[in-house]
């Protein structure tokens, strides 16, 4: 198994709100998280460094789940303890005030692979030529699309498409997604929307399908593509290759 991490501030943005980890427990299990901050100039980029930050710490000192169930739970107790501490920063200064940010995680461990996701950033798999996005977005807009109250068409220059309806560290209480992976997959792919935001879903599968590239290259196009987009969000990227060798 193979990863590669990029961040880039974009082209637009004076701050790089996005923060991101790859971190082992004890066990040798691989927790991966990519944090969108949210909140303007309320700390974004606050509120997503402290999420991994925390998880560097707790996770390195994990020791191993005994099954999919205590996995599951764990992940889950771990993303309210993050966000309650990221809340309870946002009400010792007035400059935190207000902070969040998304999450979206892999955790790839011996009971199995599980995504983690508040938020609008996204976790895809990759298998037979197809990219997969395996969590839901957590936003006003896909609401609306499975009430089916508005269409693709609509969506895409909806006023409140950005309005998120799940992330971290605004309010006392998060809740977050959190499921096993059913499905293997050659690679994954954890990115925030300033990627695919503005990238699409069939450039992005091109590159990663595309067996002329190392996974160095891979990662560093689907970069390279969200910044000729106009580069207007921050962008980050992690992108792992199960199995293989250096050169895909």
């Amino acid at each position: 198994m193979r990863l590669v991490s990029l961040s880039d501030i974009g082209l637009v943005r004076k701050v790089n709100q996005d923060s991101y980890i790859s971190v082992y427990n004890k066990n040798h299990d691989l927790l991966l998280l990519v944090c969108d901050g949210i909140g303007g100039a309320k700390a974004g980029e606050v509120a997503s460094l402290e999420i991994v930050k925390y998880f560097g710490e707790v996770f390195a000192s994990n020791h191993g789940f005994k099954d999919a169930d205590e996995a599951i739970t764990y992940l889950k107790y771990q993303v309210r303890q993050a966000s309650n501490h990221v809340y309870k920063m946002s009400l010792t200064s007035k400059k935190y005030e207000g902070m969040g940010t998304t999450i979206a995680g892999l955790l790839i461990s011996s009971v199995g692979n599980f995504v983690i996701n508040a938020g609008d950033s996204r976790v895809y798999g990759f298998h037979d030529h197809q990219l997969r996005q395996l969590t839901t977005d957590h936003t006003l807009v896909n609401e609306l699309l499975d009430r089916k109250l508005i269409n693709e068409e609509e969506a895409k220059v909806h006023p409140k498409r950005h309005y998120l309806t799940k992330f971290l560290g605004v309010y006392e209480d998060a809740t977050c997604d959190v499921y096993a992976v059913s499905s293997f997959n050659e690679y994954y792919l954890l990115s925030s929307d300033g990627l695919h935001g503005y990238v699409s879903k069939s450039q992005m599968e091109n590159i990663i399908d595309n067996n002329d590239f190392s996974l160095e290259e891979k990662a560093q196009f689907l970069l390279k593509s969200a910044l000729a987009k106009g580069g207007y969000d921050n962008i980050t990227l992690i992108l792992v290759k199960i199995g293989g060798d250096d050169h895909e």
